[in-house]
C-alpha cells in the first residue's frame, strides 16, 4: 500500500467526466483501475490518496498514468479566471486529471462511444474485455476478478465470442481496426509520434475514425492536450451559454497560446458540466458571488 497527499486530484472527477471506461467503481472515491497487464485498488479521503502497489510500482507505472507531473492547480485558476461559466464549472471539477490511458484502448473505446452513451460504452468495453482478454485473480484486501483488455490479435482471434449484444452494430469497425492495425496500415508506433494535426489526419483515413473520434484518441491516447472532441453536448453548451460556434468561442476566449495549449483540460471540465449540471443541491453557494455570464443563479423560494 502506498499513500500520497494529492492536492487538486479527485477520483470521481476522473470516471464522471467521461475518459475512462475501465475502472470499476466500488463506491465514491473508491475504483479498481486496470492499465494493461496491472490494476490496483484506489481510495481516496479527501487529499489522501491510498494505492494498492508498491512506491516502486506507483512511481513506474501510476505517477505517469494518473498524469500527476502535470500542474493541474495552474490549469484550473487559469481557466477559472475567465470568469462567468468557466468559474462555475472548474470549481465544480477541481480534481480532474487527464489520465495518460493505453492508445489502442483508447481508439476502441472512442470508436463505441459515438452516437452512445458512456455507461453503455463501459458495458462494450468491459464485454470486449471479458471475452478476448486475459481473466486475472488479484489480492487487493480481498481477492478481485479483473480483465486485462485485449490486443488487436486477441479481438481477431476470438471474434467470434463477440455478439451484437455486446457491442452493437460496431463489430464490423472494431474488428476491421484491429486487422489494420496487425496488417500494418494503422501503425500506433507512428502515430505515437506525429503532431497533433498530422495524428488528427492519419487517424480519419481509416473507417469509424472521424475528426470528433480522432481528437478524441489524441487527447485520451496520446496525452495531446490541444485537442478538444466537439460533441453534441459541447455544441450545445457553446450555443446555450455562448451563442457562438466552436471556432468563435475559441477566437473570443481562448485564442492565447497559455489557453489553447491545455484546451483538452478545459474540455473536459465543462463536458463533465454538462452531464452534472449545476442545481441548487449541488452548486457550492460560497465559490461565487451567485453571478454568471447568464445572469444571477438564485435559491427558489420556499
Amino acid at each position: 500500500m502506498f499513500i500520497m497527499n494529492i492536492p487538486y486530484f479527485n477520483l470521481d472527477h476522473i470516471y464522471k467526466s467521461g475518459q475512462v471506461f475501465t475502472w470499476h467503481r466500488l463506491d465514491d472515491g473508491k475504483y479498481i483501475v486496470p492499465f494493461r497487464d496491472k490494476a490496483i485498488k484506489v481510495e481516496q479521503r479527501r487529499d489522501t490518496i491510498s494505492f494498492s502497489c508498491s512506491e516502486e510500482d506507483f512511481y513506474n507505472i501510476w505517477y505517469e498514468y494518473f498524469d500527476l507531473d502535470t500542474p493541474y492547480d495552474q490549469l484550473h485558476f487559469r481557466y477559472r479566471n475567465l470568469g462567468g461559466h468557466f468559474k462555475i464549472s472548474c470549481n465544480r471539477c477541481s480534481g480532474l486529471h487527464i489520465c495518460k490511458q493505453d492508445l489502442f484502448e483508447i481508439i476502441i473505446a472512442s470508436c463505441l462511444e459515438t452516437a452512445t452513451s458512456i455507461e453503455r460504452t463501459r458495458q462494450m468495453m468491459n464485454g470486449i474485455a471479458e471475452k478476448c482478454g486475459k481473466k486475472h485473480k488479484q489480492s487487493m484486501r480481498g481477492e478481485v476478478i479483473w480483465y486485462e483488455f485485449p490486443t488487436p490479435e486477441q479481438i481477431l482471434k476470438k471474434k467470434s465470442k463477440l455478439t451484437t449484444q455486446d457491442i452493437g452494430y460496431k463489430i464490423d469497425i472494431i474488428t476491421g481496426i484491429c486487422q489494420d492495425i496487425v496488417d500494418g496500415w494503422l501503425d500506433l508506433d507512428l502515430l505515437r509520434t506525429m503532431e497533433f494535426d498530422d495524428a488528427v489526419e492519419y487517424l480519419t483515413e481509416f473507417k469509424g475514425i472521424g475528426p470528433k473520434v480522432a481528437q478524441s484518441i489524441c487527447l485520451f491516447g496520446l496525452h495531446k492536450m490541444q485537442s478538444f472532441p466537439v460533441d453534441t453536448h459541447i455544441n450545445q453548451m457553446l450555443e446555450r451559454e455562448f451563442e457562438m460556434s466552436f471556432d468563435e468561442w475559441v477566437e473570443w476566449y481562448l485564442s492565447e497560446t497559455k489557453y489553447v495549449d491545455n484546451m483538452g483540460y478545459l474540455r473536459q471540465v465543462l463536458f463533465y458540466n454538462e452531464l452534472y449540471p449545476v442545481t441548487e443541491t449541488n452548486y457550492d453557494w460560497t465559490s461565487d458571488k451567485k453571478k454568471s455570464i447568464y445572469g444571477k443563479v438564485r435559491r427558489k423560494k420556499k
